[in-house]
């Protein structure tokens, strides 16, 4: 069934973002949980420090999927776009011979 659900996903992108959704509710399970023996230990208050190293990793996540890599792949489509560019502006113009095979040079 892991398989069929991999092969649905179109894109890299697609499984960048269910990757951090995943970690996301991860994050909330366990740091409820955490709250919850906290409050009945009834020891110091000591939740905060691990919500604020994992909510940096999270942010840190979420940077990098949501701004980074569309930032990445902008430049990247930008590349192909100019490489294409390049390539077609090489070609000789459609309905003129490439090479000096032709009617002009024939004798």
């Amino acid at each position: 069934m892991d398989d069929l659900f991999e092969h649905l996903m179109e894109s890299e992108r697609d499984k960048a973002i269910n990757g951090f959704y995943t970690h996301f509710i991860v994050f909330l399970s366990v740091i409820a949980g955490l709250a919850v023996v906290n409050l009945i230990s009834g020891d110091a208050f000591w939740i905060q420090w691990v919500v604020l190293g994992w909510g940096l990793g999270i942010a840190l996540h979420a940077f990098l999927i949501f701004v980074r890599r569309p930032q990445q792949e902008q430049k990247l489509r930008e590349l192909r776009r100019l490489r294409e560019q390049k390539r077609q502006s090489g070609a000789a113009p459609a309905g003129e011979p490439a090479s000096g095979s032709g009617p002009a040079n024939s004798v």
